[in-house]
């Protein structure tokens, strides 16, 4: 799974280097285009590297729970968290290139983003990490 979400988030952030190419390839001159739809092309390319972003902090991190239901979890969030990068990727062209203004896609790439973060908090929650967790704080708090 960690390496599943790492690939993921490098293609991710190829296709954000190559979406943000292609903006500057066609649409040179910035300043002649609406104010609003540069805004909406902008948010929505950084919508892609952040997806990317937590693709990659998942396949650096990631480890699967050995509970069922935490697994079960986790593979939930990561399902949602594929399907949500595809939708912020169709958003960016949707909304730029077919429509040119605001479209429901990129609320709903969003909010499941949040729901696979969720997703994924619920699942990797656990007695064994939060020990750790403790230990390392009580370290660094009695530390010179």
């Amino acid at each position: 799974m960690r390496n599943a979400h790492l690939i993921f988030g490098i293609a991710l952030f190829i296709v954000f280097t190559v979406t943000g190419r292609y903006m500057r390839v066609d649409f040179p001159d910035k300043d002649i285009i609406p104010q609003d739809l540069r805004l909406l092309m902008r948010s929505r390319h950084i919508y892609i590297l952040f997806s990317a972003l937590i693709h990659l902090a998942l396949g650096v991190y990631m480890t699967l729970r050995p509970r069922l239901v935490q697994r079960i979890l986790q593979i939930a969030g990561s399902v949602a968290l594929v399907t949500s990068s595809v939708l912020l990727v169709w958003a960016w062209y949707f909304e730029t290139y077919t429509t040119g203004q605001f479209s429901d896609l990129s609320r709903e790439g969003i909010y499941l983003s949040l729901a696979a973060v969720g997703l994924h908090l619920l699942g990797g929650l656990g007695r064994t990490r939060a020990v750790g967790r403790v230990h390392i704080l009580a370290r660094l708090c009695h530390a010179p």
